[in-house]
């Protein structure tokens, strides 16, 4: 092994044959790489897309099944009130009404007519059930 020698290779049929085919594997194994970083990156945003509309639909039905809540209790909050109101609008057309009057007044402020007398009875509670 002397100092000054170069390393001379030969440009034969099997040697160019060799040198194209490293390069055609090195081509390949290349674009294998780029099609895989391609296939993790188109895999990773359609997960992000489905992700994100799945968060969307979920949230969307909580808020609806919340909504449809408080639509319900409005609703039976209405009722209460119409029929409130339905009970007073009665209370108010018999009160208009002079015998009704009296009679409540009687009743509850045990009021009396001249020379009419009132006589409270103990409620007979034991005999109720």
């Amino acid at each position: 092994m002397a100092t000054g020698q170069k390393i001379r290779t030969l440009n034969n049929s099997f040697y160019r044959a060799s040198e194209e085919k490293q390069r055609q594997t090195g081509y390949q194994k290349r674009i294998r790489r780029v099609h895989k970083k391609r296939f993790i990156t188109i895999i990773l945003a359609f997960f992000l897309v489905t992700l994100f509309f799945g968060y969307q639909i979920v949230n969307t039905k909580l808020l609806t099944s919340n909504l449809n809540k408080q639509i319900t209790t409005s609703h039976k909050k209405l009722d209460k009130i119409r029929t409130q109101r339905t009970d007073l609008k009665q209370e108010v057309k018999q009160l208009n009404d002079k015998n009704y009057l009296e009679k409540i007044i009687r009743e509850k402020y045990y009021y009396s007519k001249d020379g009419e007398t009132i006589y409270s009875l103990p409620n007979n509670s034991l005999g109720q059930k």
